[in-house]
């Protein structure tokens, strides 16, 4: 499958039909179970959005007597008469009659004490109207707005202290290979430590995503089904290894056995491929390469996009831009390819000439964006506009 038709195919995936309710300050990031209405206008009432004078902007020419002071908080009401104002503090109520506030910065006054207001001074400065903002009964945020910072005080100007939120898909990750050792553990030189199953972990809890570690699978079919089975509380289990159609590679059958459908088994980049994606219910089974590098490859292109379309993100893409291409590559028009690298000031430059080998590490670690290439295309020129994947 080529990585367009992968990309397309994850807004296919439904949100998990799960959520649970948060307190507001815990819920930063996560995404909104439901619409939320406001029970109340912002502002809420007419107020000063500085220190100074409210006046009628009519009396503008006038010497105005000041009547007293507006404090923050203080719910009496206020009025004006002609030619009079009242000193007030930022998020007082406004007094009636008044429509304008002079800084208190540019104050002047004259010889008997009345307020002297400067002649360049705006008509309605500074006055918060009541909704004009939001008004009680308008859509506030709706269902499936991820929390950043700003909405989260949205809600907590509307007095919600608690929010539902849509719950996150529960992740178990396994390595594959009887050849494959934990970093705890002792390795002699003819076999491998687990790298995959940590940068996995990694990938996911850089973009929010928490991740239980399940050990390694060894190769056999009845430790690889009991494994799958013994994991029905999870939404979406990956691997690594497995993947490719060696004769130790019986994640596929264990699968079909299961009862899972394939999404894809394969998608045609290099170095991403062998990467398969099999679903059954709202469970999804992701079996990624064996290789790290194509493994991380993988997790990025395949993996989250998914993952963040389960979990209800609406932004479910990896972040892009537009950036020029410093140098010039050709690679094999029979495929997609990707290309590693680095991007700053608005340039993307490949990393070691993006000559690597799957099985690397270090040159992906030295990167902070890919390019992916259309099947057909059988290079990159010096400054030419492309499309960049942020990747760390």
């Amino acid at each position: 499958m080529r990585v367009d038709e992968v990309f397309n195919l994850a807004s296919t995936i439904e949100p998990l039909n799960k959520s649970e309710i948060l307190p507001l300050s815990t819920a930063v990031g996560r995404i909104l179970a439901k619409d939320i209405i406001a029970n109340r206008s912002l502002p809420a009432f007419d107020n000063s959005a500085l220190d100074g004078y409210a006046f009628a902007y009519a009396d503008i020419n006038n010497p105005l007597k000041i009547k007293g002071v507006i404090l923050a908080g203080d719910k009496s009401s206020y009025k004006i008469a002609p030619n009079e104002c009242y000193k007030i503090m930022t998020g007082a109520i406004f007094p009636d009659g008044a429509d304008t506030v002079v800084m208190i910065e540019n104050e002047q006054f004259d010889n008997n004490g009345n307020l002297i207001v400067p002649l360049d001074t705006p008509q309605n400065n500074a006055k918060k109207i009541k909704g004009e903002e939001i008004k009680s009964g308008e859509l506030l945020l709706s269902k499936n707005s991820k929390l950043t910072p700003a909405n989260i005080m949205l809600l907590a100007a509307q007095g919600i202290s608690y929010i539902e939120v849509i719950k996150e898909p529960k992740i178990a990750i396994f390595s594959s290979g009887n050849e494959i050792n934990e970093p705890w553990d002792e390795c002699d030189n003819l076999s491998i430590y687990n790298a995959n199953g940590f940068g996995i972990i990694s990938a996911l809890n850089q973009h929010g995503f928490k991740s239980e570690y399940k050990g390694i699978l060894k190769d056999e079919i009845s430790s690889i089904k009991d494994a799958i089975e013994n994991s029905n509380d999870y939404d979406i289990i990956i691997t690594s290894g497995g993947a490719s159609k060696g004769e130790a590679d019986y994640m596929n059958q264990v699968l079909n056995m299961l009862g899972f459908e394939i999404l894809f088994d394969s998608i045609d980049v290099r170095p991403a491929k062998p990467t398969k994606c099999y679903k059954k219910g709202s469970k999804l089974i992701f079996v990624l390469p064996g290789n790290p590098m194509s493994c991380l490859l993988a997790v990025y292109i395949a993996v989250l996009p998914y993952l963040k379309k389960l979990a209800g993100h609406n932004d479910y893409m990896l972040e892009s831009q537009i950036a020029k291409f410093k140098g010039n590559l050709k690679f094999k028009a029979s495929r997609a390819n990707i290309v590693i690298g680095t991007a700053e000031n608005g340039e993307f430059r490949a990393t070691n000439n993006n000559i690597y080998s799957p099985s690397m590490i270090k040159p992906i670690s030295l990167s902070n964006y890919i390019y992916i290439s259309d099947v057909g295309q059988n290079g990159i020129c010096d400054n030419q506009e492309i499309k960049i994947y942020k990747i760390s």
